[in-house]
């Protein structure tokens, strides 16, 4: 156990620095700090990412704690101490079922740090285990108060408790910080749906059908991740959020329809469309990240894809296209506010600068889209983002520019109604849900 701790920590140290410094995602990050270490071992990768994980979801009030005994030297500590002071206050102070005991840590710890860093740790952990979280927590300001309390920035928590109101808007901050179910989709290309439950039964998983879905299911029990399952290795099942699933359902493709996808890597909604097509027709997919595009083509590959074809393009100008399809489904970058939780280091990334720096990307692509949709035709707007402005404020930008369309009501009984009179769209909320925060509209154009 001592080596699989020490193993755990030099890795998420290596996670911690690629994260800050290169700016890189989460899982980006691990992968690259895998490669780095050459870390293959499953505890070591497992206990390191809960860690890192979890650390990262609770920085703001580690860190916070972390000043309260440092003070101004926390801002000159190296990089190892900073990271173990980091580790061990969520691991000994935040977690309430810690499964590294202390000797064990300290132990790893100190054949990864200086003589000088190690001693400093020490006595952090002992002023730790003998101070109060809450009576450290500032009582005349609120707001810090509940941005410390519930993992998430200032801003946010306004932004929240304004458009949400009070009590949905801290539910709804709390949802962000708690693991989402796990769901995914059957894939009919490939084998019937009988089949694939019968064969994830079989290997120890326990499901449920989500009503109002086709063809997807919430895991409720499992003893390994549903990724190394057969039924995935052999492209049965795709694990895809209910939330991406809804949108690609209110696109209402069908056989014989001619889809634009777009901003389509890594693949979810292009697979989703030519299952819903029986892969008749054809679908066109646009993205412009090269490195995305090789998953994309990895998973339709797996998936058993055969009328989609790539177009490499910044979607954002006029499309190097000449046709017009039935179906364009757009679902463009976004703050991913409303996935806070399944990447908890986005959360420290954003800010209301970059929200609307989003919403002028979304609407340029969005408009960049309205020559190729059909007459009757419909374009499907989606974003995995809780945000006013990059949902219904683009949704009433793109009307006023367009009066050839109209929003048009999505006809599925999961989700509430758009906000500011927008009832025809669908919002999707974490603590109400039990997924990803998500925004869908449907336009149709009229003539």
């Amino acid at each position: 156990m001592p080596m699989i701790v020490e193993r755990a920590l030099r890795l998420a140290f290596e996670i911690f620095q690629l994260e800050e410094k290169n700016g890189l995602g989460l899982k980006s990050a691990t992968i690259r700090a895998r490669s780095i270490l050459s870390e293959e071992d499953p505890q070591v990768i497992g206990l390191s990412h809960r860690l890192v994980f979890e650390t990262i979801k609770h920085k703001l009030l580690i860190n916070y704690i972390i000043n309260k005994f440092y003070g101004e030297s926390f801002k000159t500590l190296s990089k190892s101490a900073k990271y173990a002071s980091q580790v061990l206050t969520y691991e000994f102070k935040i977690n309430n079922t810690p499964s590294i005991k202390p000797n064990i840590f300290f132990e790893a710890l100190r054949k990864i740090l200086k003589k000088e860093e190690y001693a400093s740790c020490i006595r952090f952990f002992s002023w730790l285990k003998r101070t109060s979280v809450n009576e450290l927590l500032p009582m005349g300001d609120p707001v810090k108060r509940l941005s410390l309390s519930y993992s998430n920035p200032d801003w946010l928590v306004k932004y929240s408790i304004k458009n949400f109101g009070l009590i949905n808007g801290l539910k709804l901050l709390k949802s962000l910080i708690i693991p989402p179910p796990t769901y995914f989709r059957v894939n009919t290309l490939k084998a019937s749906e009988d089949t694939v439950l019968s064969s994830l039964s079989k290997e120890g998983f326990e499901f449920e059908k989500i009503i109002g879905l086709n063809y997807v299911f919430k895991v409720t029990k499992s003893e390994k991740p549903i990724v190394v399952s057969e039924a995935y290795k052999k492209g049965w099942i795709y694990v895809q959020d209910l939330s991406s699933c809804l949108a690609v359902e209110a696109s209402e493709p069908k056989p014989g329809f001619t889809v634009l996808d777009v901003c389509a890597a890594p693949g979810s909604k292009t697979t989703h469309l030519a299952q819903l097509m029986e892969n008749k027709g054809r679908i066109i997919s646009i993205e412009l990240s090269k490195s995305r595009v090789k998953t994309w083509l990895k998973e339709t590959s797996r998936m058993g894809v055969s009328i989609a074809q790539m177009v490499l393009a910044d979607a954002s100008k006029p499309y190097p296209l000449k046709l017009e399809a039935d179906v364009i489904l757009i679902d463009p970058p976004c703050s991913n506010t409303g996935a806070f939780h399944r990447d908890p280091s986005l959360r420290w990334k954003m800010s209301p600068e970059r929200v609307r720096r989003f919403s002028e990307l979304q609407l340029s692509i969005l408009l960049s889209s309205i020559e190729h949709v059909k007459p009757n035709g419909h374009i499907v707007y989606a974003t995995c983002s809780i945000m006013v402005e990059e949902n219904e404020m683009i949704v009433e930008k793109f009307l006023n520019l367009n009066p050839d369309f109209d929003v048009e009501r999505i006809n599925c009984a999961i989700g509430d109604p758009g906000l500011r009179g927008f009832k025809e769209c669908k919002r999707l909320y974490p603590h109400k849900h039990m997924c990803n925060g998500f925004f869908i509209a449907k336009f149709v154009k009229k003539w």
